[in-house]
């Protein structure tokens, strides 16, 4: 099995780029996952940059990118109950609105 990246500060601020840095897509954009500033919860930034190949910010990326993507959010959504203080609540609560519990 392969090894994640480990989150790398990016910026005097410290806040952490998640699988260590920019993913590199199809058609030469590159996505970054960053943590966000946001005093009111956890929040995560996804930059997009321009490509010279299309003009649009539409990331067009293959399932190796996907994949490392996935793994950048991942790193994110699994650092919430360490980085905040009620962390493993907030994320059992925004788990439960994303995927409500059926009656039987």
């Amino acid at each position: 099995m392969n090894q994640m990246t480990e989150p790398t500060p990016s910026n005097d601020r410290g806040f952490l780029t998640y699988m260590g840095g920019p993913i590199k897509t199809s058609y030469g954009h590159t996505v970054r996952v960053q943590e966000s500033s946001a005093a009111s919860g956890p929040h995560v930034w996804l930059f997009i940059s321009d490509s010279t190949q299309v003009p649009e910010h539409n990331p067009h990326l293959n399932l190796e990118q996907a994949i490392a993507l996935r793994a950048a959010l991942d790193q994110f959504i699994q650092g919430v109950p360490e980085q905040w203080e009620d962390g493993q609540q907030m994320l059992d609560e925004a788990m439960a609105r994303v995927f409500p519990a059926t009656e039987k």
